[in-house]
């Protein structure tokens, strides 16, 4: 009877978690913030030097063949200074594997990797195939947010699959150039088709195992200056920013992002004195944690981004002013070994307080806490690495087939689409056969 009863208890738990399957835990939400994991935090942090705690904030952009002297570099900022995170751009996943080996060797905490893939693991990986960019996927008529929600679940599994454990995705940005060339990253000029669709592939990706972040705050859909070379000014009111731009990062929050990424954009509604959002004290402290109420992660987009460096700020000025503005961890600078060594005299020195750094650090260390690496350490080891590959390509064909018939049938207008001058047609179809 025992036995009955237990067989029946698992049977109906199992029913309910197939009827509400977002309802099942993730090991990303799984004793979130426990006192098991805040143990390990406390514990890894009370070995670390100032120079180690600074150095967990950084993340690097890493090269996967990279020459004799770049080896030595990155040897030197893992071993020595104690990266915490690096990003991946392009390149072979085989290859990326084996680099990240040699690192996480010498790593005396694990590193964090992270990729941009905001159309999916083959923006970064060419061995996965191409999702339909956010615009185009805009013109699905029906079932979009499941449609979304699957794709972020398959991302999510293929980057989990290769040991990568952060997506700087979704664009949670509002545009009304989401059709044009350049805003093509964007999904839509509709506020709540932007919110219940980036949140989906947000859950989607996080429901998988991995972290997602929500960018670029507070939105920068209404740009159209590129900010990778000069500093985007949008002049809308702050009530028109809260009921469209802030909107769909709003929701996010509510439903659980774990990250946030900061844009270099100047709104004067929300700071008067025009700065970058990326180092405004005002939007990151009063808005985003304040009004909005987030409580993860908040990072800077690219610091060597002309929109943030455009006004003769050195690296190591660009570093301390996102820094000092409440930023927790700190995207690509130029020059991460003189940014690192600065902000540890800064703190040395009394000029930056303790307790800020440990309180940055501890947000880092948690996020490696709850997927087990200041526990079990790094797995370098990802077996039936081409199985996987093989089965995340019938399972993308599968999914992009329906949505490209959904595409077809529908008669909102048509963006035209050559991602780094190849047709996504052609090589979707290449792919399937």
């Amino acid at each position: 009877m025992n036995h009955y009863r237990s067989y029946l208890f698992s049977a109906i738990a199992a029913a309910i978690l197939c009827l509400f399957p977002n309802s099942a835990q993730s090991q990303l939400r799984q004793d979130k913030d426990s006192l098991r994991h805040k143990a390990q935090v406390e514990a890894a942090l009370s070995k670390m030097s100032v120079r180690q705690k600074v150095a967990q904030l950084f993340i690097v952009e890493l090269s996967r063949n990279p020459s004799p002297a770049t080896r030595a570099y990155q040897d030197s900022l893992v071993g020595y200074y104690g990266l915490g995170n690096v990003i991946l751009m392009e390149g072979s996943i085989k290859h990326f594997l084996q680099r990240m080996d040699e690192l996480q060797a010498i790593a005396q905490i694990p590193i964090m990797v992270a990729v941009d893939g905001e159309w999916g693991a083959a923006m970064r990986f060419p061995e996965y195939l191409p999702y339909p960019r956010q615009a185009q996927l805009s013109r699905i008529e029906k079932n979009g947010e499941k449609l979304l929600y699957k794709m972020g679940r398959n991302v999510g599994k293929e980057l989990k699959d290769i040991n990568v454990m952060v997506n700087y995705a979704p664009v949670a940005d509002v545009s009304k150039h989401y059709m044009e060339t350049g805003a093509l990253r964007t999904l839509s000029d509709d506020p709540r088709q932007v919110s219940l669709w980036m949140t989906a592939y947000m859950k989607g990706m996080q429901d998988a195992g991995i972290y997602a972040c929500g960018k670029h705050y507070p939105g920068h859909g209404g740009t159209t200056v590129d900010s990778h070379f000069a500093l985007p000014v949008i002049m809308n009111s702050k009530a028109y920013m809260d009921t469209v731009d802030l909107y769909p990062f709003k929701n996010l929050i509510d439903n659980g992002v774990e990250m946030m990424m900061l844009a270099h954009i100047s709104v004067p509604a929300i700071d008067p004195s025009g700065v970058p959002m990326s180092i405004s004290p005002i939007l990151i402290n009063d808005v985003l944690r304040g009004e909005q109420g987030f409580k993860g992660v908040v990072i800077t987009d690219a610091i060597a981004m002309a929109g943030l460096t455009n006004e003769s700020r050195t690296p190591v000025e660009a570093v301390m002013a996102v820094y000092k503005a409440g930023s927790d961890m700190l995207l690509m600078p130029d020059e991460p070994i003189k940014c690192i060594e600065a902000l540890t005299k800064a703190v040395e020195s009394g000029e930056l307080p303790m307790e800020e750094l440990d309180n940055k650090v501890r947000k880092v260390l948690m996020l490696k806490a709850r997927v087990g690496y200041l526990e079990d350490g790094y797995s370098s080891k990802v077996k039936n690495l081409d199985h996987k590959i093989a089965a995340a390509r019938r399972r993308d064909f599968r999914l992009i087939k329906k949505m490209r018939r959904l595409m077809k049938q529908s008669t909102k207008p048509h963006a035209d689409l050559k991602p780094r001058g190849q047709d996504v047609t052609l090589i979707f179809d290449k792919a399937g056969k």
